[in-house]
């Protein structure tokens, strides 16, 4: 009798779920696979880990490029980069790998003996390489001295002349690691043509704020005091740089903001240059903004430049455009005070 009882309590359930069951009272054959949730399909996916780049599989691809470089075969080349390039996306351990495995110097090599051929036949190998190259510093000698060879060097200054706007960002950020390196490469660079107008122009038609950073800094080192700076901070004078950078003061990033600061401050050490500062209207007034405003560095290039434009202002200070009044006019004084 329980028995009886407890069949028919159960039998009760299973009339409740006929509806919610998709296989109640129906052939298993006849049901659609559609209408089962996959178990597989509802857990989560775990994603295959990447295998990391080993210093063995580094040194093999570096060995390769080094032979495919010296048969001059662009094909063999194009690939062994690109193998490079792909660690390079997976991991910034793949990176350090590429880079201590001595990759810098040998992509140097490739870059200098593609650049010895021809420019122009081989612009999107030079470019492909270079776009490896801004993660492969710092260099060491040998790899410095294969990118700051004079063929080198003019590959970069006609990339940054003639290039898409990727391969001329690649460029400038290759060179400024290169002149950071060695300064001493500013003479070479300075004999090569339409330098100073390919690093102005990234200034005045900014690609992103990296590239205006590493065209900033390589002016910065470029009119460094030499035997050179003269001449070439004249040459970026007449180019207009003042305006473009009192432009750029104007809402620039803190980054763009001190290296414009820095480049303006060396460009005050010569007589063209400030008499272009002092024409600008606007730079007294961004001058004495920016001080206690950007950083410390931004403030110590701001004084400094004030100060060479007092210096050597030959206005009588009673004259009213004269830079002392317009500094103080700005509100100089005190904030040179809060300074001291």
């Amino acid at each position: 009798m329980i028995l009886c009882s407890w069949r028919r309590r159960k039998g009760n359930r299973g009339d409740d779920n006929e509806s919610s069951d998709p296989l109640n009272g129906k052939n298993f054959d006849s049901v659609s696979l559609d209408s089962m949730e996959d178990p597989i399909m509802l857990s989560t996916a775990i994603p295959t880990p990447v295998v990391p780049a080993t210093p063995d599989e580094v040194s093999e691809i570096c060995s390769q490029i080094v032979v495919a470089t010296h048969c001059g075969d662009h094909k063999r080349c194009k690939e062994l980069l690109g193998k490079i390039k792909a660690w390079g996306k997976e991991s910034e351990c793949n990176k350090r790998c590429v880079v201590n495995n001595g990759t810098g110097c040998v992509l140097s090599d490739m870059f200098y003996s593609f650049a010895s051929v021809s420019i122009e036949k081989h612009v999107d190998m030079l470019g492909e390489i270079l776009s490896v190259l801004t993660w492969m510093f710092p260099l060491g000698e040998e790899g410095q001295s294969k990118l700051g060879s004079p063929a080198s060097l003019n590959s970069m200054v006609w990339v940054l002349k003639n290039g898409d706007p990727s391969a001329r960002q690649n460029a400038v950020l290759v060179l400024k690691e290169l002149l950071s390196l060695n300064q001493r490469l500013v003479d070479t660079l300075s004999e090569i043509e339409g330098i100073s107008e390919a690093l102005v122009n990234i200034i005045r038609e900014p690609i992103c704020p990296k590239a205006t950073k590493s065209s900033l800094t390589s002016i910065y080192y470029m009119i460094s005091p030499s035997s050179i700076s003269v001449a070439l901070t004249s040459r970026f004078v007449e180019l207009g740089l003042v305006s473009f950078i009192t432009e750029i003061l104007v809402d620039a990033e803190k980054g763009i903001c001190e290296r414009a600061l820095g480049v303006l401050a060396g460009i005050c050490d010569c007589k063209e240059g400030r008499e272009e500062a002092y024409k600008n209207a606007l730079t007294m007034p961004l001058l004495v903004k920016k001080m206690l405003r950007i950083s410390e560095m931004a403030t110590e290039f701001a004084v400094c430049t004030l100060w060479k434009l007092f210096k050597n202002d030959k206005r009588d200070e009673d004259d009213d455009k004269s830079v002392l009044v317009e500094a103080l006019q700005a509100g100089a004084f005190q904030k040179l005070l809060v300074l001291l």
